[in-house]
C-alpha cells in the first residue's frame, strides 16, 4: 500500500505546473487502510491494518492493533484472526475451499468495515520457455522468457504473473503483470515475460501465477494506469472501492501455481 501513496503523491506533483488543483491537506482526517491476503498455498490469512498520516508523510502509516479481525467462509462459519503487534492479524492453518468466497470483516473503534474475495481454481503453469532476442527498441540482446498454461474454457479467468529473478522477487504491485483470458478462453496460452531488460544465460527465474478474481484484476489494473499516467491526467483518484464505510486497501484470496528454470 506504501507504493500507492507514493503514486498519489508523485501523479500530484508532476501536473501543477499545467492546471491548478484544488488537493484537501486536512490533517485531521486520516483514512484507514486495510490490506489483506488469505494465500492458499500455505493456508494463511494476514491483514495488516493502520492509518495514513498527512499529506506531507504520505508513504508513512500508523499501525492500528486491538481490532477485532475475521474471516467467513461459504457456509457462514466465522473465524478469527489473532493480533500480533504492529497492525499485524493472522490466521494459520485456514484450509481453502476454491471456487468460493469469503468474507473479511474488521471492528475498529467501534467502526465496522467489510469486504469479499473469491477464492478461484488454480490454473497450473506448465514449464518455463525461453527464446533468444538480438534486441529492440532499445532492449539489448538476451532472452525473453514465456508463462505457459492451459486456460480453463468457458470460465472467466484473471492473473497476476510474479517474476523473481535470481531470488529477487518483483514484488511491488507496479511490477505485477496482469492478464485475463477475454480472448484466450479455453486456449493454450504463451506469454512473453520480461522485466527491465532482457535475461541473459545463466539467470534463474521463477514465475508465479495467482489466480485472483475479477474485482482485485480491476484494482490493480486501476493502481497501474495510475502509476503511468504521468502527466496525462489533471488530478489523481483511488483505485476502486474493495471494502465498505471508505476504508482503503485490498482484500485478495488466490491460489498459484509456481515454475522456475535456468537460462542455459
Amino acid at each position: 500500500m506504501k507504493t500507492l501513496f507514493y503514486i498519489l503523491t508523485v501523479i500530484a506533483l508532476s501536473v501543477s505546473c499545467q492546471k491548478v488543483i484544488d488537493v484537501d491537506l486536512n490533517e485531521t482526517n486520516p483514512k484507514i487502510v486495510i490490506e489483506a491476503n488469505y494465500t492458499a498455498e500455505d493456508s494463511t490469512v494476514r491483514l495488516r491494518l493502520s492509518l495514513t498520516t498527512s499529506y506531507f508523510e504520505p508513504i508513512s502509516t500508523s499501525s492500528l492493533n486491538g481490532a477485532t479481525v475475521t474471516i467467513t467462509d461459504a457456509n457462514g462459519v466465522v473465524t478469527p484472526l489473532t493480533g500480533i503487534g504492529s497492525g499485524d492479524y493472522i490466521l494459520a492453518n485456514y484450509i481453502p475451499a476454491f471456487n468460493t468466497s469469503y468474507r473479511m470483516t474488521v471492528l475498529h473503534d467501534g467502526e465496522i468495515y467489510n469486504t469479499t474475495s473469491k477464492l478461484s481454481n488454480i490454473v497450473t503453469l506448465k514449464p518455463i520457455t525461453y527464446e533468444y532476442s538480438p534486441g529492440f527498441f532499445g532492449l539489448g540482446e538476451g532472452y525473453f522468457c514465456y508463462q505457459n498454461y492451459d486456460d480453463p474454457i468457458g470460465v472467466s479467468n484473471f492473473y497476476i504473473a510474479v517474476i523473481s529473478k535470481n531470488g529477487y522477487e518483483r514484488s511491488k504491485v507496479t511490477d505485477f503483470i496482469l492478464g485475463d483470458d477475454r480472448l484466450t478462453d479455453g486456449n493454450s496460452v504463451s506469454r512473453p515475460l520480461f522485466i527491465d531488460s532482457l535475461f541473459v544465460i545463466g539467470d534463474t527465474i521463477d514465475i508465479e501465477l495467482r489466480s485472483i478474481d475479477e474485482k482485485i484484476f480491476k484494482y490493480y489494473s486501476e493502481i497501474q494506469t495510475i502509476a503511468g499516467a504521468g502527466q496525462a491526467t489533471a488530478a489523481p483518484s483511488n483505485p476502486i472501492a474493495i471494502w465498505d464505510n471508505g476504508a482503503l486497501g485490498y482484500f485478495s484470496a488466490y491460489g498459484n501455481s509456481r515454475e522456475t528454470v535456468v537460462i542455459l
